[in-house]
């Protein structure tokens, strides 16, 4: 479990075998290629990069343009199951994969493409013709030939469309115009302004500032309004049908395609992906240089598969090492949690073990109810069971979450709202597992609240103790070892002996004067040992401890900066002192509002035993409540589920990555992509046989 160790590897080999090296490579999955940044582009490689990103991207396009989705939606897998075959494509090699890919999608493409082009041109038809239409409908009991109004060599004649509240100021400002006006609408008017050729002018400039423009009618149609609506309507009601027709025509096409589609679609986005990781092969002119890495159990196979080449291994780690995560299942699915703040380093600790541990823990705290986690708990299985690949992870996150969400709805005595010891048939069993009623309204009492977000602080403490633990293995990983003495195992110190120092200062009452030497016994400390411990006696141990990290943390900053810098320009002791301080005071401010921060693991608890309770009282209105109750229900696992699970993910991503885990790394990707639509076989030099 956590990160392999990975080898580097080098392959010299001729640039003519580069081909059947890259078909190679493919079949072996378990590289990584790395390539240099000052590398040429093989040219051949380049060219088959490029035909195989093209054909993507018209696949690609057409894809988005019909809709088609690349993977069924949740509730149509929760209902149907996930059933997708994969498209099996043979070829000899990536050259004829991509020339077989085009053969084949040229047809699909020219034919969708046209049928898409049609849809279109027809679509902009109907909505031309549908503007005419409307505006031919308020004139059309006009029967004037407007082709000759612009016939008359004395005349100026205009035919247009007004605001009736206009009509009146454009008569005032072409007073030497006939102007004649016929109501259409209650906002409009129809108006014919008839002037001389002199005044042309004057009335395209007095009608424009109005915003009126000369109505006219496309040359192809009658420019009489009568005759050319009654041609628009017959040619909107055939550019209908012919869309009609186009459109049934695309659907079946859409229908009949769309799985070949995606096969061929991914198929050159496989092609496209792992041929541009590999066409920068050297700057040498007959030889090809590739370099990547690969699992270090893998290194024996690979020096017998490409023995015929010259190859190079290299132990030793690099800082753009890729990092290869192996966590097996049950684990493996937390992977998305750590994913979140980035992949860790190779010389990083892979925190997902302890992630798929404590990450259904915080989130069945929170989310305590037994009826709501057994919900939770089939929702997930019904997922892993008929999810794609990505669901069936986030399947095994929810039915985790949920199963710690049953155990503490048992131990808080809860189910959907109701008190789990009441219940018939099950009731009894369960009674004898409640450690509190939160249920009862007489539940939210002090001491049970009081103990609740104890305990959250406490849990809060041991996850962050974990993190300080991780950050110093990290650190005796690392190659330089000043900062792990300097300032990770004083950071360590001081928050142990710190939580130690404030039980005590909580048992002493809050009082500085008192607790070097107040016999009250410490908190939880004393319940832990077995016996009783004077806040006087862990002061006497925790305090001298917490100093000394302390003043380990601000001297160690100077140190640091001496150490790490030679015999080069040092920075002044003074300065490095300030800084030790600043440090110092950051981390006590930090740990303190870390720690603090883990009270909501009991606060959302309180929260959704308070909601659940005022939920349950719907049921007091009688048999109308139960849907209401059903209802709320439902509303509380939706809205809180969401809620609990973003603040689990706040934990771990402000409270406890911070202290150990950069996730600057970058993933081991294989050459050979996990594929949905599509599966690549090789086809063998012996004739009749193939290879995957």
């Amino acid at each position: 479990m956590g990160v392999a160790p990975l080898t580097k590897v080098t392959l010299l080999l001729p640039r003519s075998d580069l081909n059947e090296c890259l078909r190679s490579l493919f079949e072996f999955e378990w590289f990584h290629p790395e390539q240099p940044e000052s590398s040429i582009a093989d040219p051949f490689l380049s060219e088959l990069n490029g035909r195989a990103f093209k054909l993507f991207a018209a696949l690609d396009e057409l894809v988005r343009k019909l809709g088609i989705p690349l993977e069924p939606n949740v509730l149509e897998v929760i209902g149907k199951g996930y059933r997708v075959e994969q498209d099996v494509k043979s070829a000899k090699d990536w050259a004829d994969l991509i020339q077989r890919l085009e053969d084949e999608a040229a047809p699909i493409i020219d034919t969708l493409t046209s049928l898409l082009e049609d849809t279109t041109q027809l679509s902009k038809k109907i909505s031309d013709y549908a503007a005419l239409k409307a505006a031919l409908y308020t004139i059309q009991q006009f029967s004037i030939d407007l082709d000759a109004l612009s016939r008359f060599k004395r005349f100026y004649i205009v035919f247009a469309v007004a605001a009736i509240k206009d009509v009146a100021e454009i008569r005032r400002s072409l007073t030497e115009a006939l102007i004649i006006e016929c109501p259409l609408t209650k906002n409009d008017s129809a108006i014919l302004v008839v002037g001389t050729r002199s005044d042309a002018d004057k009335v395209e400039k007095v009608l424009r500032s109005f915003e009126v423009k000369p109505f006219l009618i496309p040359q192809d149609l009658p420019q009489n309004p009568a005759a050319a609506y009654k041609v628009v309507i017959k040619r909107l009601e055939e550019a209908e049908h012919l869309l009609s027709d186009c459109e049934s025509k695309l659907e079946e096409m859409k229908v009949k395609s769309s799985t070949k589609l995606l096969s061929l679609r991914e198929a050159a986005q496989v092609a496209h992906t792992t041929i541009s990781r590999l066409r920068k092969a050297g700057d040498l002119k007959r030889f090809a240089v590739i370099e990547g890495y690969i699992p270090k159990e893998k290194v024996a196979e690979f020096k017998q598969k490409y023995s015929s080449y010259l190859l190079f291994f290299e132990e030793e780690k690099h800082s753009n090492q890729p990092t290869l995560m192996v966590n097996k299942r049950p684990i493996k699915p937390f992977e998305k949690i750590t994913l979140t703040q980035g992949a860790p380093r190779s010389t990083e600790i892979d925190p997902t073990p302890l992630i798929a541990f404590v990450f259904p823990i915080f989130y069945g705290i929170m989310f305590g109810d037994f009826g709501h986690g057994l919900v939770l708990l089939i929702f997930g299985l019904i997922l892993k069971l008929r999810g794609s690949p990505s669901l069936k992870h986030w399947g095994e996150i929810i039915m985790a979450a949920g199963a710690c969400a049953t155990v503490v709805g048992v131990l808080v005595g809860e189910c959907f709202g109701l008190e789990l010891g009441s219940l018939p048939a099950i009731g009894d069993f369960f009674k004898r597992f409640h450690l509190l009623h939160l249920v009862e309204h007489e539940g939210f009492n002090i001491e049970s609240v009081s103990t609740i977000l104890t305990v959250a602080i406490l849990i809060g403490t041991i996850h962050i103790f974990m993190g300080l633990v991780l950050d110093v293995l990290k650190g005796l990983k690392e190659e330089s070892k000043i900062e792990l003495f300097t300032l990770k195992i004083p950071s360590l110190l001081l928050y142990v002996f710190g939580v130690g120092f404030s039980l005590s200062f909580i048992a002493s009452g809050y009082s500085f004067s008192e607790v070097l030497t107040s016999s009250n016994p410490v908190p939880i400390i004393s319940d832990l040992v077995g016996s009783p411990i004077s806040a006087s006696t862990l002061t006497t141990i925790t305090l001298p401890v917490c100093l000394a990290a302390a003043a380990w943390i601000v001297i160690g900053k100077p140190v640091e900066s001496v150490l790490a810098k030679g015999h080069e320009e040092k920075e002044s002791p003074l300065m490095g002192v300030i800084f030790g301080i600043v440090e110092f005071l950051l981390r006590l401010v930090e740990f303190l509002a870390n720690t603090i921060s883990y009270a909501r693991l009991g606060i959302l608890l309180l929260v959704h035993a308070a909601l659940m309770f005022a939920v349950t009282m719907t049921l007091s209105i009688g048999p109308l409540g139960l849907p209401i109750w059903i209802i709320g229900n439902l509303g509380v696992i939706t809205l809180e589920g969401l809620i609990v699970y973003i603040q689990d993910i706040r934990l771990h991503l402000y409270e406890w990555f911070t202290k150990f885990y950069e996730g600057t790394g970058q993933l081991f990707a294989k050459i050979a992509p996990e594929t949905t639509h599509v599966k690549i076989k090789w086809e063998s030099k012996i004739e009749g046989s193939s290879s995957t």
